[in-house]
């Protein structure tokens, strides 16, 4: 080519550069995808190539964090001890929960205890009363006895005795939250020394000394008695005064005569001898009953001050 036929260089076009969109798609630095991945993944169903897509980024994300740094033995100990930690916290906050529940029901058992005691002092107080009344009738029968020959004389005066000498008092023991502390081993919530060993020792003593001693010997004398003057004095003048005492206790009515079933000095001694023992027996029978009462009394005073239960 000659000279003259020479384009010029700065008349030469240039190629113009190529703007890339950044947000283009088509446009990734990801490696190629093989053509064998292409036509698995056109064959697959819109939603599931899309699923397979992610499962595949999962898959890659989840070796990524098995395969990231700082997953020692350091790591592994911190979750033990964590795992260690709340176990431990879990148990711990049980175990108070079930001791506060047990402090509970040993105040509630206490509270319990002490009405219990006072209702025993009430009872015993009213059956000693009672058994002093029936002792006092009985010394006064026991001197209009004493000259068998003015028995008819004094009928009116004996059956006026006689009468109180067919009563009975029982004692009531209320051992309720004894029984409960017992049966259901809850003697193990009273943490108190003192109050356990003050409430094992009452009932003992309650139990021996008071309710055994009744059934065993009071009751055993006053049958005695009974059976000893049923020779020789009528029931109908006892029927008739139950019925009237409401009205008078002091008034009686006479059977007609003669007033009595027998006044043979052998039956008239041998029920003043029964009658005697009885008297006797009352008499022992009303000292334990006091110091049951007293046992009481101090006990209550323990389980309140102990318990705050004023």
């Amino acid at each position: 080519m000659s000279e003259e036929n020479k384009i010029p260089p700065e008349e030469i076009p240039k190629e113009q550069p190529v703007n890339k969109d950044p947000t283009d798609e088509t446009t990734s630095s990801a490696e190629p995808v093989t053509e064998t991945e292409q036509r698995e993944t056109n064959n697959l169903p819109t939603g599931q190539a899309g699923e397979k897509q992610e499962t595949d980024i999962m898959e890659t994300h989840a070796d990524h964090l098995h395969k990231a740094p700082g997953q020692g033995w350091k790591h592994y100990f911190f979750e033990f001890l964590m795992l260690f930690l709340a176990v431990t916290l879990g148990f711990f906050v049980e175990n108070q929960r079930e001791h506060y529940v047990e402090h509970q029901r040993e105040k509630v058992l206490m509270a319990s205890m002490v009405k219990d005691l006072q209702a025993d002092t009430a009872n015993f107080s009213k059956m000693s009363r009672g058994i002093s009344l029936i002792n006092m009738h009985g010394d006064s029968l026991l001197l209009l006895l004493a000259n068998n020959s003015d028995l008819n004389k004094n009928a009116r005066e004996i059956y006026q005795q006689e009468v109180w000498i067919n009563l009975y008092y029982k004692a009531i023991y209320t051992d309720r939250t004894i029984e409960q502390l017992k049966n259901s081993g809850n003697f193990r919530l009273i943490r108190n020394t003192a109050v356990s060993d003050g409430i094992i020792e009452y009932d003992g003593f309650v139990r021996n000394f008071v309710i055994n001693m009744q059934d065993m010997g009071v009751l055993d004398q006053s049958k005695k008695v009974d059976e000893s003057g049923t020779g020789i004095f009528k029931s109908l003048v006892f029927r008739d005064w139950m019925n009237e005492s409401f009205k008078n206790i002091y008034t009686i009515k006479l059977p007609p005569a003669p007033y009595f079933l027998s006044t043979d000095k052998k039956l008239v001694d041998v029920y003043m001898n029964q009658l005697g023992k009885y008297v006797v027996f009352n008499n022992w029978f009303i000292q334990n009953t006091q110091q049951a009462i007293k046992k009481a009394v101090t006990l209550d005073s323990l389980v309140k001050k102990e318990y705050h239960l004023e």
